[in-house]
């Protein structure tokens, strides 16, 4: 679902911007848990707010703040929570999610992420990787049509991080959900997302395809952003060494062009 902010007041800044439903989208910089208040309409507001071609307003504003749900860095649950079952119907209680079925809809949403364990089991058994697809889990239980991830990829090996970018891809596409990936990680965020939205003193600072926002690497450094290593390389490799690269997001292309014209 597409998600446009137009005009909208943030103290005495006004802030456009677009969530598309067809890319995932990156939010990064040091005020970019404040961008994810607003998405979530957290506080009153000023301004227009479009959702799927329709203007949210005071009437249907409970209606979009049910459609958007925010995965943490980490599982969250409780010590007098110790299977899995308790912590997705103490979710679907704290969400008032109203199922006919609702260990059917358990069961359905960890197929979908191809978590294929008793709900039985216990939380406490459960490895780093099963912990991040069991969040992707519970969050689908309420039918979400936009998924805001809070560090996606954190403490994970590259085979794991593969697995969930793969299951988010397919989320994303099969079942029609809009990604956003928040996250200090520039690394991972031009690795993976195809927009990106620089949120930093209140104010949004850049926005756009993310290969060409993070081209701009003297604007970057400026605003205490970090630059990729690949971007990096290849700002450099042009800057002192003239050669001609273009900027990839794959090693393997620059090794290409370095081939191509040296």
């Amino acid at each position: 679902m597409e998600l446009k902010f137009l005009d909208y007041q943030y103290f005495s800044n006004n802030i456009n911007f677009t969530i598309k439903d067809d890319a995932i989208t990156g939010i990064i910089g040091s005020d970019k848990e404040k961008l994810v208040d607003i998405i979530k309409l957290r506080k009153n507001y000023k301004g227009k707010i479009i959702f799927n071609n329709e203007e949210i307003g005071k009437e249907n504003i409970t209606f979009y703040k049910k459609k958007i749900t925010v995965i943490k860095e980490e599982l969250e649950y409780s010590y007098y929570t110790n299977t899995i079952y308790e912590l997705m119907k103490n979710e679907i209680k704290r969400k008032r999610i109203s199922l006919k079925n609702p260990e059917k809809k358990m069961l359905d949403s960890l197929k979908i992420v191809s978590l294929n364990i008793d709900l039985n089991r216990s939380i406490y058994s459960l490895s780093t990787s099963e912990k991040k697809h069991l969040q992707i889990a519970i969050s689908l239980l309420s039918n979400p049509d936009i998924l805001i991830i809070e560090e996606p990829f954190k403490d994970f090996d590259i085979k794991n991080e593969k697995k969930i970018i793969l299951l988010l891809q397919k989320i994303k596409e099969q079942y029609k959900k809009t990604i956003i990936f928040v996250s200090d990680d520039s690394t991972m965020l031009y690795k993976y997302t195809n927009n990106i939205i620089i949120f930093r003193n209140k104010k949004i600072i850049v926005e756009g395809p993310t290969t060409e926002v993070f081209k701009r690497v003297d604007f970057l450094k400026r605003n205490k952003i970090e630059i990729p290593k690949i971007v990096e390389f290849t700002y450099l490799a042009k800057k002192n060494k003239f050669i001609k690269l273009d900027y990839h997001k794959d090693i393997r292309d620059i090794i290409k062009d370095i081939y191509k014209h040296v």
